[in-house]
């Protein structure tokens, strides 16, 4: 009887080592989906994310769009016409200088019968003057703002052939307000019918709402 009790604990603990070497491959397996299965919902989670960021950045760029395409064009430049080489002034008093020539005037925001830039929209624009001139005279060139002087050059009789000079300026502009240039007393300014060497030049930089500060 002893004998048979040993031979059956024999087999029974054999059994035993059995079902646990069977059962450690099943429970390494799980514990490695249940890692795989917490990796994926972290994945998915970063995935909903980038889809909702790529999404917003989708919306910011059809928002842009939408406003480059409705947002006005303005700009012009023009130079002054002449069938020969030749000059504006001296003039004994200040002369508004209308350039009649021109170049390019998106908007048509530029009047070359009149000179002067009229703001279609209220904003901030920028503008640039170049002048040439032979040595014999001075030149004095002015940006106005309506009918206030806004930035100005001055080229002194240097001696030499031709001299030439540039200025520019940013200005914030309601609708209807007005732009020209003005030629000093007793200066000049060149006017050739090729090069355009002097020119006028303005446009929109971005529009200002009502509400713009």
């Amino acid at each position: 009887m002893a004998l048979f009790q040993l031979f059956f604990i024999s087999i029974l603990s054999s059994c035993v080592a059995q079902d646990e070497d069977i059962m450690t491959p099943v429970v390494n397996i799980y514990s490695e989906l249940k890692e795989l299965k917490a990796t994926v919902d972290v994945l998915t989670v970063d995935l909903n994310t980038a889809k909702n960021e790529l999404a917003e950045q989708k919306s910011l760029i059809q928002d842009l769009q939408k406003q480059i395409k409705e947002s006005p064009k303005v700009a012009f430049t023009a130079s002054m016409s002449s069938t020969e080489d030749t000059n504006r002034g001296p003039f004994s008093s200040e002369t508004k200088l209308i350039f009649d020539k021109v170049l390019t005037n998106i908007g048509n925001a530029y009047d070359p019968v009149t000179g002067v830039f009229k703001a279609p929209v209220k904003g901030v624009y920028y503008f640039r003057y170049s002048g040439s001139a032979f040595s014999s005279h001075d030149m004095g060139l002015s940006i106005f703002k309506g009918t206030a002087r806004f930035v100005s050059s001055y080229e002194y009789n240097s001696g030499e052939r031709n001299d030439q000079m540039s200025n520019g300026a940013v200005m914030e502009l309601d609708v209807g307000e007005e732009v020209h240039m003005r030629l000093w007393v007793r200066t000049w300014i060149f006017v050739d019918p090729r090069y355009n060497y002097s020119t006028f030049t303005g446009y929109l930089l971005y529009p200002l709402d009502s509400t713009s500060v």
